[in-house]
């Protein structure tokens, strides 16, 4: 992913359903990443157990990301 770029979500769901998501934009050649601000770092552990997760492309990928997704 770029550096100091905005990234934008394309996605929210529980943690598994995001890992899926972020592995098929990946496999179609996305860069993308998962996410979870309801919980600090600190809590990591029990960040599965907190609420959406949502998976981040850059800008330029939106528009391919989000056909890609609504194929499945």
């Amino acid at each position: 992913m770029n550096e100091k770029q905005d990234l934008v979500c394309v996605f929210r769901g529980q943690a598994f359903e995001a890992e899926v998501v972020r592995a098929r934009l990946e496999s179609d050649g996305i860069p993308a990443m998962v996410m979870n601000n309801t919980m600090s770092a600190i809590f990591s552990t029990y960040t599965a157990m907190a609420g959406a997760f949502g998976v981040l492309v850059n800008p330029q990928d939106r528009e391919r990301a989000e056909q890609l997704l609504q194929e499945q």
